[in-house]
């Protein structure tokens, strides 16, 4: 049926995200309160470790290791205090503001006709058109955007795509600053080396 549209749509669909957001925050809060008390921490439907892995039992990966040790790296200032309570409390803070700023592309790609899905604890979002996803594709937090259509992504490329969700996790607001510092060479970029250079498709000298 159709008809003229009314007042009444934009003020539910305004209440809907409201009452989305206001979700995500509940969600976050509950995850904070889960691991301060021991409980393992859920995102994206995937495990959460202390050093910010996620879980990729079955994966098959060719050149990154599992964990990638970024304390001695370039970036090592970066990340969390080695305190253990300040430690576990920023560790936890930016995981959780990775999961909402992964939550938040999901919302924008599906608003726009995308399809986003889990793939071995991994969210992908496929047919993305933005700026914002190069190459074949971009993570942001805790989702991997790309403009292919859907398909079950390579074991190898996954794992590379966990790795920079991991580095999301660990090296927090500041992430895509430090990345875009090491400029668009993905030869040369320290994250995409980190991530492993080969499993993320591209071809070095």
């Amino acid at each position: 049926m159709t008809g003229s549209p009314t007042r009444a749509a934009p003020h539910r669909a305004a209440r809907g995200m409201r009452a989305a957001r206001g979700s995500r925050s509940l969600a976050a809060v509950a995850a904070l309160v889960a691991v301060l008390a021991g409980a393992p921490l859920a995102a994206a439907s995937a495990t959460v470790h202390v050093d910010g892995r996620i879980p990729t039992d079955g994966l098959v990966s060719t050149d990154v290791p599992a964990p990638v040790d970024y304390t001695s790296g370039p970036y090592a200032d970066r990340l969390c205090p080695t305190t253990p309570a300040a430690g576990v409390a920023c560790g936890v803070g930016r995981t959780v503001l990775a999961a909402e700023q992964g939550a938040a592309q999901r919302e924008r790609a599906v608003a726009a006709g995308s399809t986003c899905e889990v793939q071995s604890g991994l969210w992908v979002c496929f047919d993305v058109r933005s700026l914002l996803v190069q190459r074949g594709g971009t993570t942001y937090g805790d989702t991997f955007l790309t403009p292919d259509a859907r398909r079950d992504l390579d074991p190898a490329l996954l794992a590379h795509e966990a790795e920079h969700v991991r580095q999301w996790r660990l090296f927090g607001p500041d992430f895509s600053l430090l990345y875009l510092r090491e400029g668009v060479d993905a030869c040369g970029n320290y994250f995409e080396q980190q991530a492993g250079l080969e499993s993320g498709g591209y071809a070095c000298p």
